[in-house]
């Protein structure tokens, strides 16, 4: 049975018997729940989270070799009351199996905790403000310059065939 948008820090442990032979639990069965263009995850915090800490969430296709989809929160004392917090991320994608990371960052941004998990995403996601999305502007330079490359080669092909 498929746990349809929770995602957890404490998946396994080393101390856990399937840990050494990288085995993944039912925990690791994640779906994507989406609301227009935004993708949704619940998640339960880790015993180390206090206030102020920050939740960084990327999500990256199996196929894909640059994030594609991202989100960000600041920790409060509600959410470490609660245990949980919601995560929203924005992005564009096809569906498919995502490799999704979440980081817990402390006051200086350092890592505290980190938690990698795969999360099905049940159809493609085309946002056409991607470009002004955070994880874009983290690109390396090469796929910045790739992307840049192919948009103006496709507007030059656009206008050429306007032409004739």
């Amino acid at each position: 049975m498929r746990n349809t948008r929770t995602i957890q820090f404490e998946l396994y442990t080393h101390t856990d018997p399937l840990f050494p032979i990288g085995k993944a639990s039912a925990l690791d069965e994640i779906e994507f729940e989406m609301q227009g263009e935004e993708l949704v995850l619940d998640c339960l915090l880790p015993s180390d989270a206090v206030s102020e800490n920050k939740l960084v969430i990327t999500a990256t296709h199996v196929d894909a070799r640059y994030v594609n989809f991202c989100g960000t929160v600041l920790l409060d004392d509600l959410d470490i009351a609660k245990g949980s917090v919601e995560l929203v991320l924005t992005g564009s994608g096809d569906a498919g199996s995502y490799m999704t990371q979440l980081s817990l960052l402390g006051e200086t941004g350092g890592v505290k905790n980190v938690v990698d998990a795969q999360v099905e995403l049940a159809r493609a996601i085309e946002n056409h403000n991607a470009e002004e999305l955070p994880y874009k502007k983290e690109q390396p330079f090469f796929k910045t310059l790739s992307m840049r490359l192919t948009a103006w080669k496709n507007e030059l092909m656009d206008g050429l065939a306007l032409q004739r």
